[in-house]
């Protein structure tokens, strides 16, 4: 650590993003207290959680990615991360995001050819002033050995956070297009921060797959449902 560092450590220390105990960004009791998705129990398309025999998530739909992994529930301490990362722009928490989902996707290692994040919308960028699911998508990558492709831009979407169902289906749909000068790898991991309803994913993972993608998997920090 860097003599600035040290001052700025010693002025504002560094507090945890689920207690807001002074020490790690993220103690070892948060990390061990994460609500955690079991995969044994979890739907195997779209990730929402004790969805493995029936899912009431996905059962009626047919999503254009094949599978989905997420770290844990949108509830504390991970929501709250979540936020801080999000919201408050705690960019230390982007690596930190990062491995615990790698951790989790652990058993595709070998499968992707790329990792593509879903893109921040030019709203969005302006005010966090950096795209977070990149960052995420950064060492998810670094973990599995595969280059981070900015494969997809979009447009024209608003904040999916307010929004139902319907709404966020109609607020991504056709939004996403292929970044010129960019080829579809045959294996995708596309990287988000939350899966709600699937749709922003869904409409993400159908544009690679037009695009030459022969499967597109999704690996989320959380699920809200």
């Amino acid at each position: 650590m860097d003599l600035l560092a040290c001052v700025l450590e010693l002025l504002a220390p560094t507090r945890c993003a689920g207690c807001d105990l002074p020490g790690a960004i993220l103690c070892d009791a948060c990390r061990d207290v994460l609500p955690r998705i079991e995969r044994a129990g979890a739907c195997p398309r779209c990730g929402a959680p004790y969805g493995h025999l029936v899912c009431t998530e996905c059962w009626q739909s047919e999503p254009a990615f094949s599978a989905t992994v997420c770290v844990g529930s949108l509830v504390p301490p991970l929501a709250r991360c979540v936020t801080l990362y999000k919201d408050s722009g705690e960019r230390r928490l982007g690596p930190v995001l990062g491995a615990l989902l790698a951790g989790t996707a652990a058993e595709w290692a070998g499968w992707p050819d790329a990792v593509v994040p879903v893109p921040a919308s030019a709203a969005s960028l302006r005010r966090r002033g950096f795209d977070h699911t990149r960052l995420v998508a950064e060492e998810v990558a670094r973990a599995f050995g595969v280059p981070v492709l900015d494969a997809l831009a979009v447009s024209g979407a608003r904040d999916q956070r307010l929004l139902g169902r319907a709404e966020r289906a109609r607020n991504v749909a056709d939004v996403f297009a292929l970044v010129s000068g960019v080829r579809a790898p045959a294996h995708v991991l596309l990287v988000d921060d939350v899966v709600t309803t699937g749709a922003t994913v869904d409409s993400a993972a159908g544009t690679l797959l037009a695009a030459g993608a022969d499967e597109v998997r999704v690996g989320a920090v959380a699920r809200a449902w």
